[in-house]
């Protein structure tokens, strides 16, 4: 079924493939929806795709990923593909999801945010099941994400510049020696 939706919808879409691109997507339209940038994990995501005149979005991962949201304390199960047409404050016939409660693994249909002032975000999931959560327990620090990404980054420029300095103290040394013979 989701595999029809996203043939479906593929046309005119924007399809993003790699990690950066499909994360930097994702924070765009999550965005613009007026969504918290944690509440649709980016994890393992192969294809991500976004017809803008249906709003129609796909998610597509190479296998099943368990998520843990730390913030509400619950875990989800994303499957391989994850569908869902997002509207602003609203992303609604979702596919792909499944949100454990009381021991139960229940489909998620449905997620809103009826009033940005209330700082809530609510759930929907399959017989009518709602579940109210802040909205703050979704929030990801991007600049966190960005220094740990610069970091990374020096890390990798530092060390052949430090090598490089130890190779020329090295051969100072030596002709130091050189020098004193």
């Amino acid at each position: 079924m989701a595999s029809q939706l996203i043939a479906s919808n593929r046309e005119n879409a924007d399809v993003v493939t790699g990690k950066v691109a499909i994360k930097r997507k994702m924070s765009e339209l999550l965005k613009k929806n007026k969504f918290p940038l944690g509440v649709m994990p980016v994890d393992e995501v192969v294809e991500l795709g976004y017809n803008p005149s249906t709003r129609f979005l796909w998610a597509i991962r190479k296998k099943k990923l368990d998520h843990f949201f730390k913030g509400i304390n619950k875990k989800a199960t994303l499957d391989t593909e994850v569908t869902g047409f997002l509207e602003e404050r609203r992303m609604k016939k979702i596919t792909g999801v499944k949100a454990k409660e009381l021991m139960i693994w229940v489909s998620l249909t449905d997620f809103r945010i009826d009033d940005p002032a209330s700082g809530k975000i609510i759930f929907t999931a399959t017989a009518g099941i709602t579940k109210t959560f802040p909205i703050s327990a979704f929030e990801e620090d991007e600049e966190e994400e960005e220094k740990v990404e610069v970091k990374k980054v020096e890390e990798k420029v530092v060390e052949p510049v430090k090598k490089n300095v130890e190779v020329k103290k090295m051969e100072e040394a030596k002709k130091e020696v050189v020098v004193k013979t």
